[in-house]
């Protein structure tokens, strides 16, 4: 499988590739890149993508604010690869984006700087209501403040709930992420999402996931190693996660702005300035495999309780009585528990001795095979903590015959490994179906290589909650 590329050209002889989440690509969008900055796609109806660039085709020329510098327009690339600006009406001499929209396409809310005497630079957030295919009803989000700038929403699929990032003077330092929600009608006042989130240094950037899981992009957290990064976290009890770094490849050596994911995290966009070191979009994709028709994992029982059904009284006072396991372990007793070591087949022989004639009576005989079941097996915890790596281990998977090229990890909240032993991490407490697919090894490209699927459901807790909670 070929590695996305993660670093700067010039830094290629000088520095390694991030390693990471390998079955992720990262390829840049070759439609919409035009050499200049583009950032911030999201889907959009009919095979649609919308995204902010510095170019326009309206007419004049890109927009510049007062310094000179480049100002953003709003773009829609159709599917049939046309692109252009995404509404005549939005377009002006400002800022305009980026964008977000509910899951039905039917409401957007979207950055927009408004020319005002009294105001520098003034950036706020607007909504407006799709109505027979035209945007109509555009109106401000009552938050939008003189001083402050709000830009980069995210709307929840319901439009019930936004994320944005704003530099309020009640900031914990630059710009920090903040929600809004919609109560009784009314958007409420937004609220800043703390230090597990915000630091001192700039948070922009938000994308809420249907998941529950919030992407963000920052300099501020992992002592700034690498500019820009993407972090994600969840909301727990009343309180966010304190924010983890994503892996390579959406992370690199270079700024990490954007992230965009679909439900099921196979596919996305991503803006970074990678490769090029202008804000480029890039597509993300995968080449895992769909686990389907899981079964649950099989238990190979090694205890058994060993008795003869034929006995019908038992006199210790008269007689002995013993098990013999493969004509070397004795175990005394009419009915004993034991536990066999692993697989294999025991010939296990019951023994009952006349104590005053010293003689044996009878004895049974039987083999027991023990055998593996042919299945993917998890080995893992039943409960574990929120926001503590989890190791997960496929060592004792038993597929004899079967060419294993890889295992395959869904971990029940959207997100995959790939590995015999993997670590994962759960942001969002709850019920999981842990998934454990073990991929045959292709002979050639064209083969659709089979894969063993099992699975194991686990419990995550909040710190101090025990199971069942």
């Amino acid at each position: 499988m070929k590695r996305a590329i993660l670093v700067i050209w010039t830094l290629l002889i000088l520095l390694p590739l991030v390693k990471g989440q390998e079955y992720y690509t990262v390829r840049k969008q070759t439609r919409i890149s035009t050499g200049l900055d583009e950032a911030a796609a999201v889907p959009y109806k009919d095979g649609g993508v919308v995204y902010i660039t510095e170019t326009n085709n309206v007419g004049f020329s890109s927009p510049t604010d007062a310094e000179g510098r480049k100002l953003f327009t709003i773009f829609l690339l159709e599917s049939g690869g046309k692109k252009g600006p995404f509404d005549p009406d939005l377009i002006s001499q400002e800022h305009e984006g980026p964008v977000s929209f509910t899951k039905d396409y039917k409401t957007m809310v979207f950055s927009q700087q408004k020319a005002s005497p009294e105001r520098v630079d003034p950036l706020g957030l607007y909504f407006a209501d799709n109505e027979d295919g035209k945007w109509v009803n555009y109106r401000p989000f009552p938050y939008n403040d003189d001083v402050a700038w709000l830009f980069a929403p995210s709307i929840t699929a319901d439009g019930q709930t936004l994320f944005f990032a704003a530099n309020y003077e009640d900031g914990l330092g630059g710009f920090d992420i903040y929600r809004s929600r919609m109560i009784n009608g009314e958007w409420s006042k937004p609220e800043n999402l703390g230090p597990h989130v915000n630091t001192s240094a700039e948070e922009i950037y938000p994308f809420i996931h249907p998941s529950g899981k919030l992407y963000f992009s920052s300099d501020g957290h992992d002592n700034n190693v690498a500019g820009f990064d993407l972090f994600q976290t969840a909301l727990v009890g009343n309180e966010w996660v304190e924010a983890i770094k994503l892996d390579a490849p959406f992370n690199s050596l270079s700024n990490d702005y954007t992230i965009w994911l679909s439900e099921d995290f196979k596919s996305g966009f991503l803006t970074s300035d990678r490769r090029s070191g202008s804000k480029e979009i890039f597509t993300i994709g995968t080449d895992l495999p769909e686990l389907t028709s899981p079964q649950p994992i099989k238990k190979t029982f090694y205890t058994y309780l060993l008795r003869d059904r034929k006995l019908d009284t038992v006199d210790t006072n008269l007689f002995r009585y013993s098990w013999i396991i493969n004509d070397t372990l004795e175990i005394p007793g009419n009915e004993v528990r034991y536990r066999f070591p692993g697989p294999g087949l025991y010939h296990c022989k019951f023994m009952v001795y006349d104590i005053e004639l010293d003689t044996l009576l009878t004895q049974m005989e039987q083999d027991l095979p023990i055998r593996l079941n042919e299945q993917a097996v998890i080995t893992c915890p039943d409960t574990v903590a929120v926001n503590t790596p989890v190791p997960f281990d496929g060592n004792q998977t038993y597929l004899p015959g079967f060419n294993i090229g890889r295992y395959v990890w869904e971990f029940g909240d959207g997100t995959y490994g790939e590995g015999l032993r993997v670590t994962h991490t759960y942001l969002i407490p709850g019920n999981y179906r842990v998934m454990l697919g073990v991929e045959e090894r292709r002979q050639n490209r064209k083969d659709t290589p089979e894969v063993r699927t099992n699975y194991k459901d686990i419990q995550v807790v909040r710190p101090g909650q025990s199971a069942g909670q």
